[in-house]
């Protein structure tokens, strides 16, 4: 799939999902309030926090598809990493402080929930919410390297079909439990069901937060990727003298890396420009969605003034293999 492929869609889910907010969070305050649930007050807060980032992701696409050089030398992918960022942010210290009332309450439980009514706007946001996890699942799986945007949404997606079907089965519970006459039970279905969906949430919000915002400080590439790279260099190592600092770091789907190489005074461009060429596909080769850059040298240490390696089938790395 392609940039402007995978554009279009992430455009089309962003406009549907928050369609779906905007229907699910005026339902589920309606419905708290007439049924009493804290549980339906806390898919509320998560239904109005989906609007806000699904808003500043529609501003980031928008962003995105002008794609202003000027403003944006090293391309929009910090804006899908903050979009990302943004949502781990928005859920987390809810999932905290909600996590922390519903333990309260599982002790000291509040009048009977009218369970019943609870169903009615988590069944239309299973049913919403299952089509556009589909949609998503297949543009993943069409694509070797997604962008973080694409798989915050699918994140998203199914923290919501879990925390669906979770309560609709608790509510139901909590409905047979009333109806039978087992009331001890059924007040402490509510905060159990909060208790449930507080922890989901802190769980799915963490790894958005230490992932994306390792990306907005501009930390190095993973290890493992690190030691792929390293692989990489080693396997040119009779094309340059010396080895140089390594600059890598993420920008949304985007690897970057740059590396300084040191080459003998004698060496010509296109041996240098082919050196490049060769080492940006063998990356690239490992590491999807990278974009390599050379930065050439030239060596001042004695004995080192020699002709540079051409590269041949035989002296590139896996050429001989």
């Amino acid at each position: 799939m392609n940039f402007k492929e995978e554009f279009k869609s992430l455009r089309m889910i962003s406009g549907i999902s928050l369609i779906t907010s905007l229907i699910i969070t005026p339902l589920s305050i309606t419905f708290s309030m007439i049924t009493g649930s804290v549980t339906l007050l806390i898919y509320f807060i998560w239904a109005a926090t989906a609007i806000a980032v699904k808003l500043f992701a529609l501003i980031s696409l928008q962003i995105m598809q002008k794609e202003n050089l000027f403003m944006f030398p090293y391309g929009t992918g910090k804006l899908e990493n903050f979009s990302s960022f943004f949502f781990g942010c928005s859920i987390v210290p809810v999932g905290i402080y909600f996590l922390i009332d519903a333990l309260v309450s599982l002790f000291a439980p509040l009048p009977a929930v009218t369970y019943l009514l609870c169903l009615a706007p988590v069944v239309l946001s299973f049913l919403l919410t299952l089509g556009l996890l589909c949609y998503t699942d297949r543009l993943l799986r069409r694509n070797d390297n997604p962008s973080p945007l694409l798989k915050a949404y699918n994140v998203n997606f199914r923290v919501s079909l879990a925390s669906d079907g979770f309560l609709m089965l608790g509510f139901l519970a909590g409905y047979i439990l009333s109806a039978n006459g087992a009331h001890f039970l059924s007040l402490r279905i509510d905060p159990f069901l909060s208790i449930l969906l507080s922890l989901y949430m802190i769980r799915i919000g963490l790894p958005l937060i230490i992932h994306n915002f390792r990306s907005l400080v501009d930390l190095p590439l993973p290890e493992k990727e690190m030691l792929k790279i390293l692989r990489v260099i080693a396997g040119f190592n009779h094309h340059y003298s010396e080895l140089g600092l390594i600059f890598s770091r993420r920008s949304g789907k985007h690897r970057i890396v740059e590396i300084e190489l040191y080459f003998p005074s004698t060496a010509k461009l296109q041996d240098i420009y082919a050196v490049e060429k060769e080492m940006a596909s063998a990356l690239q080769n490992l590491i999807p969605g990278l974009n390599f850059r050379l930065l050439p040298k030239i060596s001042e240490a004695p004995g080192l003034d020699q002709p540079l390696t051409n590269l041949t089938s035989e002296n590139q790395p896996g050429g001989s293999e």
